[in-house]
Parts: C-alpha cells; sequence; structure tokens
C-alpha cells in the first residue's frame, strides 16, 4: 500500500513538471512568433535588412527556454522573470522604430512606402519568413501604417497578460491570480492610453516629448518581467513563497531561541509589508504617467475627455499610494509585534525558575 502511494504521487509529479514545461514551450514559442513578426515588419516598412538584428532577441529567448526545460524544470524564477524580461527588451526597438516612422509619415517627414509588396515577396523568396496563402498576404499588406502599430502595440500588452495567466508564480489561488490579471489588465489599458496622446498634432511635432512618452512606455512595461502578487486593490506585492533553505533555518533560528519565534527586524517587514509594491507602482507607472499627461494638459493644451480623465485618475491614485504608504508606516511604528514580545518577557521569567531549580538540584 505505502509503495502504490508513492508510485501515485511520483506519477503526480511527474505530470505537473510535465504540464510547466509544456506551458513553458508554449509561451515562449508565443513571444518569439509576435516578436518576429514585429522584427519583419518594421523591416518591411524601412526596406533595411540590418533591423533583423533585433532577432538576437528571439535567440536569447530560445536559449533561456532551454535553461528552463533542462535546469529549471518549467518552473518559473521567484523574484524576477528573464523570459518576460528578453521579450519587453526584443519588442520595445521594433515599438520605437513603427510609432516614430508612423510620425515622420503623418508629419510628411518621411514619404510612405510603396514598395512593401515587393519586400514582403522578397523576404518570402529568401525563406526568411514562410510562405502565405495570397489572400492573407493581401490582407497583411492593406493594413495602414497606423493599424499595424496600434495592433503590435495591443498585441504586445496582450501577449503579456496571457503569458502571466499562463505562468503564474509560486502556489497562488485562482482568487488571487484572477486578482492579478485585473490589475495588469488596468495598468495596460493606462499604457495604450499613454499612447493615445500620439494622436495630438501639437504632441507629435515636439520630439522631445516623443521621445519622453516611448521612454516612460517602455520603463513601465519591464514591471511585467517582475513576480508580483495582487493584494487589496490596485497595491500588489512581490512574491515570496520561501524556500526549503529559509523554512528550516527559522525552525533552527526558533528551536535555539528556546521555541520562540525570532523577532523581525525592521528591514525584514519592510520587505514582507506593501511597501516595496507601491514604490514600483509609484516610480515605473503612476508619477511619470502623472507627469507627462500634465504637460500635455498643461504645455500642448489637449483637451482630450479621455486624456484629462486618465489625468485626474493618476492623480486620485497617487494620493491615495501616498496615504497607503503613511499608514503603512504608522502602523509599524505603533504595533512592534506584541506577540514576540509577551514570549519574550514569558521567557525571562522563566529563566531564573530554570536557574534556582537547577541550583537546587545540585
Amino acid at each position: 500500500m505505502p509503495n502504490t502511494e508513492e508510485t501515485l504521487r511520483e506519477c503526480s509529479r511527474w505530470l505537473c513538471h510535465s504540464f510547466d514545461i509544456l506551458k513553458a514551450i508554449m509561451m515562449r514559442l508565443i513571444f518569439a512568433l509576435h516578436a518576429t513578426i514585429a522584427i519583419v515588419r518594421i523591416v518591411v516598412t524601412k526596406g533595411d535588412y540590418w533591423y533583423l538584428l533585433n532577432m538576437c532577441g528571439v535567440n536569447f529567448l530560445l536559449i533561456e527556454l532551454i535553461v528552463t526545460i533542462v535546469k529549471r524544470k518549467g518552473k518559473e524564477p521567484k523574484w524576477f522573470s528573464p523570459c518576460f524580461f528578453l521579450y519587453i527588451c526584443t519588442m520595445i526597438p521594433p515599438i520605437w522604430f513603427l510609432e516614430i516612422n508612423r510620425i515622420n509619415v503623418k508629419l510628411g517627414i518621411t514619404p510612405i512606402n510603396q514598395t512593401e509588396g515587393d519586400e514582403l515577396t522578397s523576404m518570402i523568396e529568401k525563406g526568411l519568413i514562410s510562405k502565405a496563402n495570397l489572400n492573407d498576404k493581401t490582407k497583411l499588406l492593406s493594413l495602414s501604417v497606423d493599424d499595424w502599430v496600434i495592433a503590435i502595440e495591443v498585441t504586445f500588452l496582450m501577449t503579456i497578460l496571457v503569458g502571466r495567466w499562463m505562468l503564474p508564480k509560486g502556489k497562488i489561488s485562482r482568487s488571487a491570480l484572477s486578482q492579478l490579471l485585473l490589475v495588469y489588465l488596468s495598468l495596460a489599458s493606462d499604457m495604450i492610453d499613454l499612447l493615445s496622446i500620439f494622436q495630438e498634432d501639437k504632441v507629435i511635432k515636439n520630439m522631445d516629448m516623443v521621445y519622453s512618452i516611448l521612454a516612460v512606455f517602455s520603463w513601465s512595461t519591464f514591471q511585467f518581467s517582475l513576480n508580483l502578487v495582487a493584494t487589496r486593490g490596485r497595491n500588489f506585492k512581490l512574491e515570496t513563497e520561501p524556500s526549503n533553505q529559509d523554512l528550516d533555518n527559522d525552525k533552527e533560528q526558533t528551536r535555539r531561541n528556546g521555541g520562540i519565534k525570532p523577532i523581525q527586524t525592521a528591514c525584514q517587514k519592510i520587505y514582507h509589508s506593501e511597501l516595496p509594491s507601491i514604490f514600483i507602482t509609484i516610480l515605473m507607472q503612476d508619477l511619470p504617467f502623472l507627469i507627462l499627461r500634465l504637460i500635455a494638459v498643461i504645455h500642448f493644451e489637449i483637451q482630450s475627455y479621455t486624456t484629462i480623465f486618465f489625468t485626474c485618475k493618476n492623480l486620485f491614485i497617487l494620493f491615495l499610494q501616498f496615504y497607503r504608504l503613511w499608514s503603512i508606516c504608522m502602523e509599524h511604528v505603533d504595533q512592534d509585534d506584541p506577540i514576540d514580545k509577551d514570549a519574550l518577557s514569558i521567557s525571562q521569567r522563566a529563566q531564573p525558575t530554570r536557574e534556582s531549580l537547577n541550583a537546587q538540584l545540585i
């Protein structure tokens, strides 16, 4: 009977590992395919094969896939996800090139490329991309520059959301995962609205503002490479699933202290609180987005209802985040782990009793 239970346990563990490996392979192939489409599009748009150097990021994704399968058995790292980081690094340059090219075409600086069909046919003949039927090829070529840029940007963020759904970190419940995806969906919608500022002629005529928006957008996407778990409301915190070594160290420290759990230091309390997550959201999205939108509304006199709405939303969220920071700090000041203090005082009162008992026995 014990052998049967052990066999079933081994089979279930093998199935879990196989499922993790299958999800890792599928998502990284989706990342590589989407990045390849974006790179091919910028090559077709610019007519320069040097842009294929961006395929190095796809190669790194495949290398990371091999490392994940062989070394980590399909498991994701603890705090940082290399596959999301490599995918974002691979997608950022094509988005920059396509957005700047779209703006230059709109301003009349760069003429519309009339040879895209010839370029695509040449790439198919050289084997750089696979053959497609004529109808699919015609549909792709019929898309305008704006359609291509918007499609790549939206699918970029949606692919990240699907990846976060398929590759959750740690032991996370379905409720927490759904809350996390809702948080990510809110962040992605905020990013897409930031790029909608490019629809304003006053903004695209100022290249400093254009580069600033693209830089802030790129900076905010890297928060998806952090393994985060949703908590209350908009906040989320780092996933800190303890390892076996950490648990063994805690048990050993508790045993040495006579069964009393070790008192956490101030740094440990801050680390396990929501402070890191709040700082991440403020520095990587809320504060930069608010500054750019205020510049667009005040300096460039943008009167779009969506821009004004998201500006007010960013301002309101920023106030709530700072209020949350203040409340957490006050909680840590007022509440200094009374349970550990009581246990420590009990241990101190019991210590003289044990010493007197030992003296009597001697």
